[in-house]
């Protein structure tokens, strides 16, 4: 359960109903909710009132790697959960507004829901990626394929490790051989070449729709150099 993966639309989706037992120390439980919410299978999870006292909702590639995740949990749910129901996902309803437009982070008191309008950037560090927004960030245990996939077209990649929102960018310089990205937070990114070309031809179609966000100075009028 540690391999970091993309979800695909063959995947199985899951969701793990708990009762934890009344017995079990708090901080074994909480140190459990955090196992779980750093588990790359995981999309999700909420403390609830009612029947259950946690769900969970997670993705599998089949039931082969389902039956190995529930034999590796085994020990931890008998000492710590004297409940729990497993309902296997046959449809989906999403709005079509909704549908891959947020991402939930964990925080400290579970997951909290980050809408795609309000992230300015994605960040990559080693195996985490840092969810920038308003002045906040957040770490979550993913890779930049999968968070990228969560996000909308206002989203422009400016190298390997970073993610921006296009309305982000204040200011595209060209000095040479380069291009750097001027952000709102007073931040600059170097632009690597090979996204160039896609960059600006996103915020140029961008300009043609809406008023101009962004300004582009230096070669602005000169097509890419991505010598």
């Amino acid at each position: 359960m540690t391999a970091t993966r993309s979800v695909t639309s063959d995947d199985i989706r899951v969701i793990i109903c708990i009762v934890f037992d009344r017995r079990a120390a708090p901080e074994d439980v909480g140190a459990f909710k955090t196992t779980v919410l750093k588990c790359p299978s995981v999309l999700h999870a909420v403390e609830v009132s009612g029947a259950f006292d946690f769900m969970v909702e997670a993705t599998i590639p089949d039931m082969k790697a389902y039956t190995a995740q529930l034999d590796q949990c085994a020990p931890t749910v008998a000492r710590l959960i004297s409940r729990y129901e497993v309902n296997f996902v046959c449809k989906r309803f999403v709005s079509a507004d909704e549908e891959r437009r947020s991402v939930w982070v964990p925080c400290q008191e579970g997951m909290v829901r980050i809408d795609c309008a309000k992230i300015d950037k994605v960040t990559a560090e080693g195996d985490y990626m840092r969810i920038h927004s308003a002045g906040q960030s957040w770490m979550l245990h993913s890779t930049m394929g999968f968070v990228s996939g969560c996000l909308d077209e206002n989203f422009v990649r400016l190298h390997r490790s970073i993610l921006v929102r296009r309305d982000f960018i204040e200011r595209m310089s060209h000095d040479r051989s380069h291009w750097t990205a001027q952000l709102n937070d007073g931040t600059s990114e170097r632009v690597a070449k090979v996204h160039v070309g896609t960059l600006l031809k996103s915020l140029r179609a961008n300009s043609s729709k809406h008023e101009a966000t962004s300004s582009i100075s230096g070669a602005a009028g000169e097509s890419a150099d991505t010598r």
